[in-house]
């Protein structure tokens, strides 16, 4: 019944169900008892037949009770398949405006050159990446402009626009020219990205352990925190997954929030000494702090086998306990990007499989530190 509204893949992790809609590219989780019913409506030739195996085989009440689970069952799939609408619209960029500020970075050997349309879209993304500006070359590997016409932000990479978005969804922007900048780094395609996570990711030199949390949560302070205590920062916000299935570099200095300001002051060499950006999209006070203590001949990629939901209250106790993987999820998925090949989602799920899920609760900076090492070394 309806069986143009199956999910193309199912997967069972700790007593969850994720499904996977190919038409939507969204991934939902229920439980073992939604999913026995889900399927059952899936196998189920019509509605007479599943209410009635609903009422006197399942025994799950009256016609009125099954019916209504026909009816939610019915609307669940429906809605999980819907595709979100998006901007199709054609830009005509022959005629890029005049361009005023041009900067140098380098990556390694990699050069790069960014032409800035005004200070207040450099600020879009100058910040993240100021450690890594030189002066003035006279060659670069890759150009990318940067520019607004009307309520669009545009970018283009060797005078080719490879997005434009609302100047409201600046982030998207950000994420796009970050992808684009590790294709460069990394010598990589967009066709073979699985996913682009919003999460910081920390490292030793064998294993990256990825953490995620509401905005507020700590989670960069936490990445600073520990980077300053060994670990190794791999990406802060961004964190790109290639077809390997292994977490990739990105370089973006860690973006840290006023708030922290006082208790990293101890804890980062010169903390007081970088620049603070008063007047970016965010509207807050930043500070951002560089990857000084990247380990020597580290890999530019590493496994990743688990992820931690971070959140600091300074009224609990601190804590670091397993988790479901829906809660991981629920938080991972909505401000991240995940390929809609079936393909490389067959390949998240397969990773996900391999992945211990934890929550860290935490009011104590050393108890956190401790214990997220003790957990990536064991």
């Amino acid at each position: 019944m309806k069986a143009n509204l199956a999910p193309e893949h199912i997967r069972n992790i700790n007593d969850c169900f994720i499904l996977w809609f190919k038409e939507s590219n969204r991934y939902v989780v229920v439980s073992k008892d939604a999913w026995l019913l889900i399927n059952l409506f899936l196998e189920t030739n019509n509605a007479k037949t599943f209410i009635d195996n609903l009422q006197h085989t399942l025994l799950l009440g009256s016609p009125e009770t099954c019916n209504g689970i026909f009816e939610e069952i019915s609307t669940f799939l429906y809605e999980a398949n819907l595709t979100l609408q998006q901007d199709n619209s054609n830009f005509k960029t022959e005629v890029v405006p005049l361009l005023d500020i041009e900067r140098y970075y380098k990556f390694k050997s990699i050069i790069i050159k960014i032409n800035y349309a005004s200070t207040l879209i450099e600020s879009i993304i100058h910040p993240q990446i100021a450690h890594k500006l030189i002066k003035d070359s006279t060659t670069f590997d890759t150009e990318f402009d940067v520019f607004k016409t009307g309520d669009y932000l545009h970018l283009n990479k060797n005078k080719e626009l490879v997005g434009s978005f609302k100047t409201e969804n600046f982030h998207l922007l950000q994420g796009r020219f970050a992808l684009e900048l590790t294709n460069t780094i990394h010598n990589k395609n967009n066709e073979n990205w699985i996913a682009t996570f919003h999460a910081s990711t920390v490292a030793n030199s064998k294993n990256a352990m990825m953490l995620i949390g509401d905005s507020g949560n700590g989670k960069s302070t936490l990445s600073a925190l520990l980077m300053a205590n060994g670990f190794d920062l791999i990406a802060d916000d961004f964190t790109p997954m290639y077809e390997d299935l292994e977490l990739y570099r990105y370089p973006s200095a860690i973006s840290i929030k006023k708030g922290a300001f006082e208790l990293l002051e101890s804890h980062i060499p010169s903390f007081n000494s970088l620049e603070t950006y008063f007047n970016g999209p965010k509207k807050v006070n930043l500070k951002y702090v560089p990857n000084y203590h990247e380990i020597k001949n580290s890999s530019s990629h590493l496994p990743c086998k688990t992820i931690v939901y971070v959140k600091y209250d300074k009224t609990k106790k601190s804590e670091l306990n397993p988790i479901s993987v829906e809660k991981i999820l629920e938080t991972l998925i909505p401000d991240s990007w995940i390929s809609p090949n079936p393909k490389h989602a067959q390949q998240f799920l397969n990773w996900l499989e391999t992945v211990k899920f934890y929550e860290l609760c935490y009011s104590d900076n050393q108890f956190a530190i401790e214990s997220l090492k003790n957990q990536i070394n064991s």
